[in-house]
């Protein structure tokens, strides 16, 4: 799927930040890592992930052109739980905005989150995180994003892994010259580099020199436009 071609000797990611770690091993969760390049880094750095929707918002949120940094597993906060006793409680994600904004981001599956009240016990937590250590917290559950977002932000993470410099530049120039609404296919085709120029013309989309609709699967039909000019 990729080019062999990594311009250089193979440079090992930076390991996770993570304050707390899981075993290697457990029944009832999938536990792992994945390996990106944050905006706010010039090297890829692990993240790890304690269950598959876990990896899923980590996905989602690395889709987000907004997002310029995530901290894995953060520094536990103290809070008071509803019978006054100091509690802690480690968040899964601490993410950074382009606008200097963070949000602190807890992820549990709705079902068990309702069972266990576990969201009277965030409402809790989020009024007593601290605003030196995020602007706002969330509760991520699995109705927080279509599988279509899944999807989309899988691919993009997978067509991230190997740069392709010509494919991207010829899709981007190719893109910025459109006066009328295309679709990914016809982008592709005006090319002639076939998959390569659908990785390319799929990372542009994420990059915002293309728009389309995003609760939808990207796919060769995709209906391109260009961003108005401000």
């Amino acid at each position: 799927m990729y080019d062999d071609n990594f311009g250089g000797p193979y440079v090992p990611p930076e390991r996770t930040r993570a304050t707390r770690m899981f075993p290697a091993r457990s029944r009832a969760s999938g536990r792992g890592f994945v390996v990106a390049k944050l905006r706010a880094s010039a090297a890829w750095r692990q993240l790890i992930f304690e269950s598959d929707l876990e990896r899923k918002c980590l996905l989602v949120l690395l889709s987000q052109r907004a997002v310029v940094n995530i901290w894995d597993q953060p520094p536990q906060i103290t809070y008071r739980n509803h019978g006054g006793k100091s509690a802690f409680h480690t968040f899964d994600f601490l993410v950074t905005l382009e606008d200097g904004n963070k949000i602190a981001i807890a992820v549990k599956p709705g079902a068990l989150a309702e069972r266990n009240k576990f969201d009277r016990e965030f409402a809790l937590i989020k009024v007593q995180t601290s605003k030196q250590f995020a602007d706002d917290a969330l509760l991520v559950t699995d109705s927080s994003f279509s599988a279509a977002e899944v999807r989309n932000a899988e691919l993009l993470h997978m067509f991230r892994q190997a740069e392709d410099v010509e494919a991207d530049a010829m899709v981007q120039q190719i893109l910025r010259g459109m006066n009328r609404k295309t679709s990914l296919g016809q982008v592709v085709a005006a090319t002639g580099l076939q998959g390569r120029a659908f990785r390319a013309g799929f990372k542009a989309i994420f990059y915002g020199i293309a728009l389309t609709d995003l609760s939808l699967p990207v796919t060769e039909a995709s209906i391109l436009s260009m961003p108005e000019v401000r």
